[in-house]
């Protein structure tokens, strides 16, 4: 969940690529193809679009690596507000703050090789030289982590070692070994930041949030499975660039499906799109088979060979 950027330039004509995706699925599809990090621009696009519709489906075809969490869940907002059953879309990927968008779905629709990723919030670090770089609000924990689990294995063969290799008894052992552990990790510790672990894990604690109000909402799952799948998508995976595929979502507990076989030309044909350094939010409708033109059949059946 990257920081903000402004939008370098914009898809003014809807291509056909996206008409012919529509028509596929036989329903509107909205387009949020963002090459920048989201912002709060792309959510005012989406309710531009929206604003005098109140539809019963539509696809929403997402392919963004993700930016803010508050734009995310404010579009997955507006969305909701203006269509009853939302199917979210993902030829390649929607990651970090962009997966917010897909579990505020009925239904993930993705493509093989497509991917989501963690919730687990990214923050701009400052580093040397005054470039800042943005690291996942997670890895502070990760480390903390694993200097608990350092601490306890060393004091379990501390114990063993020296209840093995001496006469002292066993509480005698304890009390020594807990002195060892203490002076080497004791060093370790001190290098973590206890105010900016504070600060992280309320970040943290937003993506953790914003999902459990749209899941409560949308998906009726009850607490247990709300905090069970919430807290792996944020605290459970060991990197943001983790991929969570179709199979995961569903032992998760999502309504993943992949496209259909007939489906798939029209996806493959997005992935030029996709390609490109602009941005597409665009609202489209299916052509009916009156009209199509027939050198655009002709072209597709080219494709598709």
């Amino acid at each position: 969940m990257a920081g903000t950027s402004r939008t370098k330039t914009t898809q003014k004509t809807t291509p056909q690529e996206c008409m012919n995706f529509a028509t596929a699925r036989g329903r509107p599809a909205l387009f949020l193809f963002v090459r920048e990090s989201l912002d709060i621009i792309h959510a005012v696009r989406v309710r531009l679009l929206l604003k005098d519709q109140q539809l019963t489906e539509i696809d929403f075809v997402i392919n963004s690596s993700g930016g803010s969490i508050h734009a995310a869940y404010q579009i997955s907002e507006i969305l909701r507000m203006h269509v009853k059953h939302v199917n979210a879309c993902v030829p390649f990927y929607a990651k970090s703050a962009a997966t917010l968008l897909c579990i505020a779905s009925d239904t993930i629709v993705l493509d093989e090789l497509a991917q989501l990723g963690p919730l687990d919030t990214q923050i701009l670090e400052e580093k040397k030289g005054g470039k800042g770089e943005y690291v996942s609000a997670l890895n502070p924990f990760k480390t903390l982590e694993q200097l608990q689990k350092y601490a306890l294995e060393t004091l379990d063969v501390s114990v063993k070692m020296m209840a093995g290799r001496s006469c002292m008894n066993l509480e005698d052992c304890i009390e020594h070994a807990i002195s060892f552990v203490r002076t080497t990790t004791e060093p370790l510790f001190s290098k973590l930041d206890a105010e900016k672990l504070g600060e992280y894990s309320r970040a943290l604690s937003v993506g953790k949030e914003y999902g459990d109000r749209l899941l409560r909402r949308f998906a009726e799952w009850d607490e247990k499975k709300r905090e069970d799948v919430l807290e792996k998508l944020v605290h459970g995976y060991p990197s943001h660039d983790f991929i969570i595929d179709y199979q995961e979502l569903q032992e998760l507990g999502f309504n993943a499906e992949l496209f259909k076989e007939t489906e798939k030309d029209s996806v493959q044909e997005l992935f030029k799109i996709m390609g490109k350094d602009e941005t597409l939010i665009d609202l489209v409708q299916p052509q009916k088979k009156s009209e199509i033109k027939d050198e655009q059949i002709t072209s597709i059946t080219q494709e598709a060979k």
